[in-house]
C-alpha cells in the first residue's frame, strides 16, 4: 500500500499542506521529497535501509572504518574534484 501512496499526487499535496501547517515551511524542498520517500518506503525498503544502517554500526564496532580525509582525498582524486581547501 505504501508505494501506490508514494505516486498519489493527493496524497503528496496532502503531505505537504501537513509540513506546512506543522512549521514544515522552513524544510527545504529536498528534505520534504525525502521525508516523503522515508513516509513511503515498502516494508522491504525499510527493511533493507535498516539492515544496511546495522551493517554500517558494525563495521564501525568492529574498526571497518577509515578517516574522512582520507575518503574524501581519495573520492576527489578519482573524480578530477579539486582538493578541499
Amino acid at each position: 500500500m505504501a508505494t501506490e501512496r508514494r505516486n498519489d499526487l493527493r496524497a503528496f499535496r496532502d503531505f505537504v499542506d501537513k509540513q506546512l501547517a506543522n512549521g514544515g515551511a522552513i524544510m527545504t524542498l529536498d528534505e520534504c521529497l525525502g521525508l516523503w520517500d522515508v513516509e513511503n518506503q515498502s516494508d522491504q525498503e525499510r527493511d533493507e535501509t535498516l539492515a544496511e544502517v546495522l551493517q554500517g554500526l558494525e563495521d564501525l564496532r568492529a574498526g571497518r572504518v577509515r578517516p574522512f580525509e582520507e575518503f574524501d582525498r581519495e573520492f576527489r582524486k578519482t573524480h578530477h574534484l579539486p582538493p578541499r581547501s
